[in-house]
């Protein structure tokens, strides 16, 4: 358990475990006015949403943004291999195993430097994602609280899947020697067909997992940091609530939007979201690493554009019932 209570709040308060994180929560939820709160926000988030799939508002600018973010379907291979390229050179430059709280021996750091820069220059992409991917496994098993960065290994998995793309170095080697020993497979795109949906799968997974683990083992797990972090930044200055309610609204917030999109739901609203969440953050905190969320907003940005893909509840519930309340 006390591997599992290091995670992103170590970055910018001293680590260490909580002693009761259920306790905690109950604690919040029986402050005064905590329950009207969050009564008030669920309530507000179903009118919404009863609203949306009655009347449909924005309905032609969201057709036609969808329309038109189609086109940049070409651009996903880089869109993934820059944001997980950048996380695995920073965590190798930085001799750190994917999160900043855990240290890296050289040739670990030289694995994930040398992985790094093969998927940022688009050459041997699958080989290298593979190998990142199987490194990240293994670290995992040893240390749990890597599912912190989740979103890594959902990177990874799209860009084996997804290949170099363009541009990239494979793309150009396979111009100049189109005959040359496995070509054609270096740079083949396999979610293509009956796979279409497997990329927007594993990036759901992977984004969505890491929002959920950083509401669940980040804020409540060691909520005593998180309850450091909110006095360090004075965030209840800015919104005056009980720190205890700043750490709940955390918990609940971002343990809904990784749920949100690891089922799909709402997946490009979610996103958004999530993008929107992981820029505030990086404002509000300015000791937290940049890096480290890098594969978090490219993710993000993967889901703009694809959307939730044929296994989720946007396409197999929402749309069809969205049709059913506009015909009532």
């Amino acid at each position: 358990m006390d591997r599992l209570l290091i995670a992103h709040v170590d970055y910018v308060t001293d680590p260490g475990g909580s002693p009761d994180p259920i306790r905690f929560l109950f604690d919040a939820l029986s402050r005064p006015g905590s329950l009207l709160l969050l009564g008030i926000g669920l309530v507000v988030v179903v009118l919404v949403l009863l609203a949306w799939g009655r009347w449909r508002p924005l309905e032609v600018a969201r057709t036609r943004f969808i329309e038109h973010v189609a086109g940049y379907r070409e651009y996903l291979p880089w869109i993934v291999r820059l944001s997980v390229g950048l996380v695995l050179i920073g965590s190798g430059v930085s001799r750190v195993r994917f999160l900043p709280t855990m240290d890296a021996g050289g040739l670990f750091a030289l694995l994930l430097t040398a992985t790094g820069f093969l998927l940022l220059l688009g050459l041997a992409v699958r080989p290298a994602a593979l190998i990142a991917l199987g490194a990240y496994v293994v670290t995992f098993v040893v240390n749990p609280e890597l599912v912190m960065m989740l979103d890594v290994a959902g990177a990874l998995a799209a860009a084996a899947i997804l290949g170099p793309g363009r541009p990239s170095l494979d793309d150009l080697l396979r111009a100049a020697f189109p005959r040359g020993p496995g070509a054609r497979a270096a740079n083949v795109n396999l979610a293509s067909s009956r796979y279409d949906d497997i990329v927007p799968l594993v990036v759901r997974l992977g984004l969505g997992g890491a929002f959920a683990a950083s509401g669940i083992v980040d804020k409540l797990f060691i909520y005593d940091q998180a309850l450091a972090a909110v006095d360090r930044y004075q965030l209840t200055a800015v919104v005056p609530v009980a720190a205890e309610l700043w750490v709940l609204g955390a918990i609940l917030i971002e343990t809904a939007l990784g749920v949100a999109i690891i089922f799909g739901v709402l997946t490009r609203f979610s996103a958004v979201i999530g993008f929107a969440v992981l820029t505030l953050a990086l404002f509000a905190l300015p000791d937290d690493p940049v890096i480290a969320h890098v594969g978090l907003f490219g993710l993000s940005s993967v889901l703009v554009i694809l959307g939730a893909g044929r296994w989720s509840v946007d396409r197999a519930v929402l749309a069809p019932l969205g049709e059913r309340i506009r015909r009532g």
